[in-house]
């Protein structure tokens, strides 16, 4: 048998873990069961220091689509906590035998799971109750999953809107699909770009570029496109399953179109086959002599060997400048390794974590709040003098409009002021702040996974010199490019140091500059 890890955390430190498993189900949900874990972690002595919810995952499908469940299951061998806490045993899963497996690995680290609303005793009693709870949870899953299998498929032979929402349409009011007009334009415009020869790559930097978006409200990827590209649907042609319908649904393009961008997609299937090479700055790495972007970039040489290069986009069109290219692996290392190096230090993580609260704290100082509920307040003073008067017989045509006036700005207000509550309800601690900063730094640097997160998460944007770098650091989700005309000049910098260039004036970016 493997032998158990002991948690290097204090006893009863926790973190909590929510699910829900259907789209249509209301969000607070999972906000009532994590309200429940908090209020028997305070009843019980334990300390949260991490909250996981997946939203919409099925607890009996594949567990690998609960990422936050697998990034939880991941930080159990970190020892920062000794308990997970459920709301209930089928919150954890439905799957018997899953089930097992990951709570047999979280003993193995020493991590004991807990049903704060279905109290389960120790010993054999309680080894019963569980697999009796787990056995009738996954009966309840098995049979709602036939259920609602049985309803879909007999829409889908209606060919009526299935949940599935594809950008270009929308449920209409027969409850079939409609179509979108400006996203049906889109979808247009994607296919005829891409016939006439634009690469995956080129179409998304253009549509982003102009601020469009997916169906999910997310910026274009090769992926997704590609996907998009390879829709029969947009023929015309109805899909669910194994169900296919010819003209079960309005089409936006012609047939001969689609087949003209599957023609296109097979010229390039050879390349795709053979593997692309993940460029991880790509979108994020800059020269630092013009500003244009480096991009990704390959070579032969005499041996045959095949070398990735990031080379500056205006040098290699011929636009007048003379940076050098950089290899691929020299720049992504440095950039990796100076993250956890220095800006993922120990001391720069409390910092950090320190400019994170105040942040937070500078955000709710001037949240609109409370001028919002006093607004509110007056229009309801307004309404009810207005009834008051209607009441005394004091009553007009333009009394009543302007009742109804007040009334839908009083409910317009009352949807956003509850919608600000609950954003500001979500606000971190700072042990949430350190725990998520120091998973970074507990894998292993070479991961190409663990490097593609900490360039999306912290890199901002890198400017790529002959000798040196500049790092312009995320300190805040979410920063727009810091150009390189507001770069500070070299005279100012401080070299390899790990302390910063420079705080921007936005206090949410730090610049720092290391030589290569």
């Amino acid at each position: 048998m493997k032998k158990t890890n002991i948690p290097t955390c204090p006893p009863r430190t926790a973190v909590a873990y929510a699910r829900y498993s259907s789209a249509v189900q209301r969000d607070v949900s999972i906000e009532q069961q994590l309200a429940d874990i908090r209020a028997y972690a305070d009843r019980e002595g334990y300390t949260l220091v991490h909250e996981y919810a997946d939203h919409a995952k099925s607890g009996f499908k594949d567990t690998s689509a609960r990422t936050q469940f697998q990034s939880m299951m991941a930080a159990a061998d970190s020892g920062t906590f000794d308990t997970v806490l459920v709301w209930k045993v089928d919150r954890f899963g439905r799957n018997r035998e899953e089930s097992a497996l990951f709570k047999g690995r979280l003993r193995r680290h020493g991590v004991k799971v807990l049903y704060v609303m279905e109290p389960i005793p120790e010993g054999s009693a309680g080894v019963l109750l569980e697999g009796m709870l787990e056995a009738t949870a996954e009966w309840y899953s098995r049979q709602l999953s036939e259920n609602v299998t049985r309803g879909m498929t007999d829409n889908a032979m209606k060919c009526l809107y299935n949940g599935c929402r594809i950008l270009g349409y929308k449920r209409g009011p027969d409850g079939r699909y409609a179509i979108v007009p400006e996203e049906a334009d889109l979808v247009r415009n994607i296919f005829s770009l891409y016939c006439s020869g634009f690469s995956a790559e080129r179409i998304c930097a253009k549509l982003n570029a102009q601020g469009l978006r997916t169906s999910r409200g997310l910026p274009f990827q090769s992926e997704g496109l590609f996907r998009i590209i390879g829709n029969e649907r947009y023929t015309g042609v109805y899909i669910w399953g194994s169900i296919k319908v010819p003209d079960g649904m309005p089409a936006i393009i012609e047939r001969s179109t689609w087949e003209e961008a599957q023609r296109m997609r097979k010229k390039t299937a050879r390349h795709i086959e053979q593997g692309a090479v993940d460029y991880l700055l790509t979108g994020k790495a800059f020269c630092g002599m013009c500003g244009a972007a480096m991009i990704g970039d390959s070579g032969t040489s005499k041996t045959g060997a095949r070398h990735y290069y990031y080379t500056c986009q205006a040098h290699k069109a011929r636009k007048g400048c003379d940076k050098k290219a950089v290899h691929k692996a020299d720049l992504e290392t440095a950039v990796v390794d100076f993250v956890l190096d220095h800006v993922l230090s120990d001391e720069q993580i409390e910092k950090t974590a320190d400019a994170v609260m105040a942040l937070q704290a500078e955000e709710l100082r001037h949240s609109p709040l409370a001028a919002m509920e006093a607004e509110r307040k007056e229009i309801i003073t307004q309404i009810d003098n207005i009834n008051n008067a209607i009441a005394a017989g004091v009553w007009s045509s333009t009394t009543v409009i302007k009742l109804r006036e007040l009334e839908a700005s009083a409910e317009t207000l009352r949807v956003s002021i509850d919608t600000l509550r609950f954003s500001q309800s979500q606000l971190i601690d700072r042990d949430r702040v350190l725990f998520f900063l120091h998973r970074f730094t507990k894998g292993n640097r070479n991961d190409p996974l663990l490097r593609r997160h900490i360039i999306e998460t912290f890199i901002n944007s890198v400017y790529v010199f002959d000798d040196h770098l500049k790092l312009v650091i995320n300190n805040v989700e979410g920063n727009q490019r810091i150009p390189l005309e507001a770069l500070p000049p070299d005279s100012s910098d401080i070299s390899n140091s790990g302390v910063p260039t420079v705080i921007h004036p936005n206090s949410r970016i730090t610049i720092y500059r290391i030589a290569v």
